[in-house]
């Protein structure tokens, strides 16, 4: 298993792009290459605050020479200080952490299924393997609160066109019929699983959301058939 060093850095903001009303991407400078894994995270604080401090999966791409991205919902008193940031304010970053991560070894079709905010972690993988052109096939299965609160919505179609080999459902959980959603809705059970997974017993599964929806999602998987050892997972709240 690849381990990287643990190291800390001072980083700039240098954009601020708001995904969500309550979801904003925060890029930082990195004046050279950080190195981490599609999947790991850093640790991240306030340079004057060492205490209060949160993990937070990178969305962008390792190979990204000159930023990093962590996308961030507001809830809890470090992300509404952080959502007061601006631009040229800087965050200690120290990492990278986790074992869930994938690599160019990776030889098994992937099924990413992620909650709310967990999608950044995921895409951080899609986009890695798109970039790589690497032959995996990658489904990833997404649930989200109403149409509003889709992360990265404007990318979806355009990684699909680069990547023959990447599909993706999202499903809502609180669609209302105003929203005029076409798609699936209801929250991630049995029935959504078994239409997106052709071979569970070859897949590897990454998991990333809160802890409910971490384990109930393991449950599912494992009454189809998966293995533990087939499961990595991020969770987070």
């Amino acid at each position: 298993m690849t381990q990287l060093p643990i190291q800390e850095h001072k980083l700039k903001i240098i954009e601020i792009i708001d995904e969500t009303p309550n979801v904003k991407t925060f890029r930082v400078e990195t004046p050279q290459q950080i190195n981490f894994l599609p999947g790991q995270f850093f640790m991240v604080r306030f340079p004057d605050n060492p205490k209060l401090q949160r993990a937070y999966s990178i969305a962008s791409l390792p190979e990204q020479k000159d930023h990093m991205d962590i996308t961030v919902e507001l809830v809890g008193e470090f992300t509404h200080l952080l959502f007061e940031s601006k631009v040229n304010d800087y965050l200690i970053f120290k990492g990278p952490y986790g074992k869930s991560h994938f690599t160019e070894d990776t030889k098994n079709d992937l099924i990413l299924i992620s909650g709310g905010c967990g999608i950044s972690a995921s895409m951080s993988i899609v986009r890695y393997f798109t970039t790589k052109k690497l032959q995996n096939k990658i489904n990833l299965i997404y649930s989200a609160r109403t149409p509003m609160d889709i992360i990265y919505k404007n990318e979806f179609d355009k990684l699909k066109e680069e990547n023959k080999n990447f599909s993706y459902t999202i499903t809502m959980t609180r669609s209302k019929p105003e929203h005029n959603w076409q798609g699936c809705t209801g929250r991630i059970d049995t029935n959504l699983l078994k239409q997106n997974i052709n071979n569970i017993k070859n897949s590897l599964y990454f998991l990333c959301g809160p802890g409910e929806f971490v384990k109930s999602t393991i449950a599912l998987l494992e009454s189809l058939g998966a293995k533990k050892e087939q499961i990595k997972t991020d969770v987070w709240g």
